[in-house]
């Protein structure tokens, strides 16, 4: 009871603030895509693995993870990989929305 109990407390408020940050950077990135598949003309599938590929680069939200530093390098490879997923016309449109920072995601 002495460490069990005080171990619960900690670990119910970490449980709740871990799968509400998950919960909110689904929902951050799904909202992002959806809007991208208007403007760059992406179907189901191919926001999906635009979803898949955010997550990966983004990570999952969580509070208790460790984030990398990214390069610019790193940012303008995780465009160019999404934008080869896209229309040759939609991937250069994304790319010089990216590149320009107009549109932050």
């Amino acid at each position: 009871m002495l460490i069990g109990v005080p171990i619960l407390l900690l670990a119910v408020p970490a449980l709740v603030i871990h799968f509400s940050s998950l919960h909110q950077q689904h929902a951050s990135v799904s909202k992002t895509v959806e809007g991208w598949k208007t403007v760059y003309h992406l179907d189901d599938e191919q926001a999906e693995r635009i979803k898949q590929i955010e997550l990966d680069f983004h990570g999952s939200g969580s509070p208790f993870s460790i984030k990398p530093a990214r390069t610019r390098d790193d940012k303008h490879r995780h465009h160019e990989e999404i934008s080869r997923l896209m229309s040759p016309e939609d991937g250069a449109h994304f790319m010089q929305a990216m590149e320009k920072g107009a549109d932050k995601h």
